[in-house]
């Protein structure tokens, strides 16, 4: 039997639509960025959340993974970034999990931003396959389609930093369980680096638990407090930054 999620997607369209374009998830009752200015949110929530880009200076290769892909608007957005502050012989991987996936049109809507178009453009052709090379072979994109905890538990690679966009906890449980952090501890090494909007304390201590050294941060917009957090694991397991995760 599905969950209760399963059953309404089976019903309901994943996603409908409020003011300024903004999407909103049928499913868990959640936007998928703020009403301001979800660009500005993404860059401060996430890009900034993960100290970019100082942490990916003289990397040949950096590895995101994001579990919540929703519009990709975070992908597109640190693709952006990327490409402004690396040079050629840099290569991003950005890892997803998505159990709800949007139509192509819906993502187009949604990510509306002219700055993002040109990246918007080259993705969408690729898309829903689970592996994408992006500009010349300077992002490699992998789309995992399912449970983020299923998913995550098939991986062997290694992960630079987490970008945690599920819905808001009480909203969407699933995507904050124990077995979520017992992967994102699993697929971590020493320096990892972790963001997300949310300053829930049981993500905080379930973090920390897990061997990250938590701290909140200012939130975005109306949001008072949000969360980051750097991995201090075995100092033994320091992932080589010099090799691709794919």
């Amino acid at each position: 039997m599905g969950t209760k999620e399963d059953k309404a997607a089976s019903h309901t369209k994943p996603i409908k639509w409020i003011s300024n374009n903004t999407p909103v998830s049928s499913i868990f009752d959640d936007i998928y960025f703020s009403t301001d200015n979800g660009l500005e949110e993404s860059k401060v929530v996430f890009i900034d959340g993960i100290d970019a880009p100082q942490i990916w200076e003289n990397k040949n290769n950096f590895t995101i993974c994001e579990l919540g892909f929703g519009t990709g608007l975070n992908l597109f957005n640190t693709m952006k970034f990327w490409i402004e502050t690396t040079n050629s012989q840099q290569h991003l991987t950005y890892i997803a999990t998505e159990k709800y996936p949007l139509e192509e049109d819906e993502i187009k809507k949604a990510v509306y931003w002219p700055e993002l178009k040109p990246y918007v453009d080259a993705f969408l052709p690729q898309y829903p396959s689970d592996l994408n090379i992006l500009f010349d072979g300077r992002v490699t994109v992998k789309l995992l389609f399912g449970d983020s905890a299923k998913m995550l538990s098939e991986q062997k690679f290694m992960v630079d930093a987490w970008y945690l966009d599920g819905f808001a906890p009480r909203k969407n449980p699933d995507m904050w369980s124990g077995d979520i952090f017992s992967q994102i501890e699993r697929l971590s090494h020493h320096g990892s680096r972790v963001a997300t909007f949310t300053a829930a304390g049981f993500v905080r201590r379930a973090l920390s638990e897990k061997g990250f050294r938590m701290s909140k941060r200012a939130g975005y917009g109306k949001k008072r407090e949000m969360l980051g957090g750097e991995y201090e694991g075995d100092i033994n397991n320091v992932f080589p930054r010099n090799k691709s995760a794919l």
